[in-house]
């Protein structure tokens, strides 16, 4: 056994996440700083995992850590045999070293384990698309409710955005609509929303984008708060969003250009901007929401120091930040925004009223996207100026350009 080999297999063990680990041993994640038994030492309310951080804890122990910690943890094994759990293979040599008992026997547990997680996998897989159709379903019943959006609170808070409802928009209005804190939890707000059509890459209906409306605000948006009084999203989706997108104005015929941005009141600016101003550009042009920003730009395959920003560590001491790279992580990526294969132009629509430099990154990315699965497709990006972003322009009077 080499040192490179050894190295380079404890290497491996490091790269298997938190979550993962959990998923392979069925232990369930505990949602926020919610906390339950830990599978290590048992107890109430004593273990938690921060899946952005890739981190456990045990309340009880005091212990955390990475995957390799919490198979030490839970399995009461030393390094070795954590790293041996997590990469489903002996330490590079080893296996001369077995007996054959041994070998068969670790052989078999491995099998075992192996044959448990595929199990597991599909388990989750089946659980996890029948969450997203009874979503969907959930989705499809507040559409079908809702009624028309001409001539209701939607054209008026379109209005107050300073735009248009464009015909063929794919928006209603609901009167009465309730937002719920989470699945099987409690009704923060019930009132007027616009309710957009999310349609999934293959033409059918996803999910639902909701915007509760309150004309007593500069932007038109509810003011919502939980028990606690945190403010809450005044947005909200259900169903499927990935791969998906908000048709806002349909192209006569089939569209040969194709516009895409974050908002729904990102998109209708630059929209009529354009018909204010009479552009060519209008001539077969379908205009879509992308839903949000990262359904738009995709995975990033790593990361990017950010040129001037930087946060305080746990000592206050200054940190480099780093952002997702401009790079697409294709073998990770969820689906894309469908093109229509008579598209020929295809522009990207960025507000730069978020951190420029990450912006630009992602947007950079999202071209990267659109270019690899349709080479002969000519794309261009639009960025609003610095620090605003399209609406904004609109409503403070300047042109959205």
């Amino acid at each position: 056994m080499s040192d490179v080999d050894f190295e380079d297999w404890i290497a491996e063990a490091r790269r298997v996440t938190v979550a993962e680990f959990c998923r392979r041993r069925s232990i369930k994640i505990p949602p926020g700083d919610e906390g339950r038994p830990c599978p290590g030492c048992g107890g109430v309310d004593r273990f938690s995992v921060n899946v952005k951080k890739n981190k456990w804890y045990c309340r009880k122990s005091g212990f955390g850590g990475d995957a390799l910690g919490l198979a030490m943890h839970i399995d009461g094994t030393d390094f070795i045999a954590a790293c041996e759990a997590l990469t489903g293979r002996a330490p590079p040599g080893r296996a001369a070293a077995e007996s054959a008992a041994e070998r068969r026997a670790r052989e078999e547990r491995l099998a075992r384990e192996a044959r448990e997680r595929a199990e597991e996998d599909v388990r989750q897989a089946r659980v996890t698309e029948q969450f997203r159709e009874d979503e969907r379903r959930r989705a499809w019943k507040i559409w079908r409710r809702a009624v028309p959006a001409q001539g209701t609170l939607v054209e008026a808070y379109l209005a107050h955005r300073g735009l248009s409802l464009p015909a063929g928009a794919r928006l209603k209005f609901a009167e009465r609509l309730a937002l719920w804190d989470k699945p099987g939890g409690q009704i923060v707000h019930e009132g007027p929303a616009m309710v957009a059509a999310i349609e999934r890459p293959d033409g059918r209906f996803g999910g639902v984008h909701q915007t509760w409306i309150d004309l007593s605000t500069e932007k038109g948006k509810a003011a919502i708060f939980d028990a606690k009084g945190k403010e809450l999203p005044s947005k909200k989706v259900r169903g499927s969003k990935k791969g998906g997108s908000i048709l806002l104005r349909p192209a006569s015929g089939a569209p040969r250009r194709l516009m895409i941005g974050e908002g729904i009141e990102t998109v209708i600016s630059v929209l009529d901007a354009l018909a204010e101003r009479g552009s060519p550009l209008l001539d077969g042009a379908e205009f879509r929401s992308s839903v949000d920003l990262d359904n738009l730009c995709g995975k990033a395959k790593g990361r990017v120091r950010h040129p001037t920003e930087t946060k305080p560590d746990a000592h206050g001491r200054a940190r480099a930040v780093f952002v997702g790279s401009a790079d697409v992580d294709f073998e990770n990526d969820w689906p894309l925004i469908d093109v229509p294969s008579s598209v020929e132009e295809l522009f990207l629509l960025g507000d730069g009223d978020s951190e420029a430099f990450a912006t630009r990154l992602k947007m950079e990315r999202a071209g990267k996207r659109f270019s690899a699965a349709h080479p002969r497709l000519a794309i261009y990006l639009a960025m609003s100026r610095a620090g605003d972003d399209f609406n904004k322009m609109r409503m403070t009077g300047r042109v959205a350009a």
